[in-house]
């Protein structure tokens, strides 16, 4: 085992050193769509090699899985997941709600994680067993019970179908990591989302863990990231507060 707290100082480090990037080549921006429809920028690109480079001199060897240039697999040496832009529509029309992550798993499981919201001002941080921090400022832990219907919940994929009312107030923002940092301020009460993978929400997830918050299919099982680490999607789950009145098992 690491010493996962140096890490997650490194990674946030370089994080910021890659938000800087992003904003500088963000005047040479050129955007293409991909196969699915959803947009990536040279800043994207770029910004992957930069990580990747940087991340493998802290974990020689470890695999790494990034949006813009896919997947090898966890190593002894442990296993890095990272988006280099969270939400590229909303970087590349000029919207602030935008983010870095990088997580890193040993073991199966998320052992650090690291969001850079650069326009927001706002950067999270969270070791497994160590709290969660804005700022590093410690984030309060999140109160459990219900959510009640003036609460915002935000709705990660519009593409998901619900066939039962789910609490809350939806909202969408189009980056994950926006969202989850704020179920874990508590700006929103609870997230749900679809069609993700773990390089957008690994980060986010230790983040709501240790602030309190559980991570659960919608069939209402556990989150297991270690069914997740490769190209596949996430199945849908439920990020917010232990103890709600999420109708888990019956929103299909």
């Amino acid at each position: 085992m690491g010493d996962w707290q140096k890490l997650n100082q490194a990674t946030e480090q370089l994080l910021k050193q890659a938000a800087i990037i992003a904003q500088e080549q963000r005047k040479h921006l050129k955007i293409d769509q991909k196969k699915d429809r959803t947009l990536v920028t040279n800043v994207d690109r770029d910004i992957e090699v930069f990580l990747r480079e940087q991340l493998d001199k802290l974990t020689p060897g470890a695999g790494v899985y990034g949006e813009e240039y896919g997947h090898s697999p966890a190593t002894e040496a442990g296993y890095w997941v990272i988006d280099p832009i969270d939400g590229t529509s909303n970087f590349a029309y000029g919207q602030p709600l935008w983010g870095i992550t990088a997580a890193y798993l040993y073991g199966g499981r998320i052992v650090s994680g690291v969001i850079h919201l650069p326009e927001v001002g706002e950067t999270y941080t969270a070791v497994d067993g160590f709290g969660a921090y804005k700022n590093a400022e410690p984030i309060p832990i999140v109160a459990p019970g219900i959510i009640e219907s003036t609460e915002l919940v935000a709705h990660a994929d519009s593409q998901v179908k619900y066939r039962k009312q789910t609490p809350g107030k939806m909202r969408h923002i189009g980056a994950f990591v926006v969202e989850s940092s704020f179920v874990a301020t508590q700006r929103y009460r609870a997230l749900i989302t679809g069609t993700i993978k773990l390089y957008d929400c690994a980060a986010g997830i230790i983040i709501c863990r240790e602030s309190g918050c559980e991570a659960r299919y919608l069939t209402g099982e556990p989150f297991d990231e270690s069914r997740h680490q490769g190209p596949d999607y996430c199945d849908p789950f439920y990020l917010g507060p232990k103890g709600s009145n999420f109708p888990f098992g019956s929103v299909f």
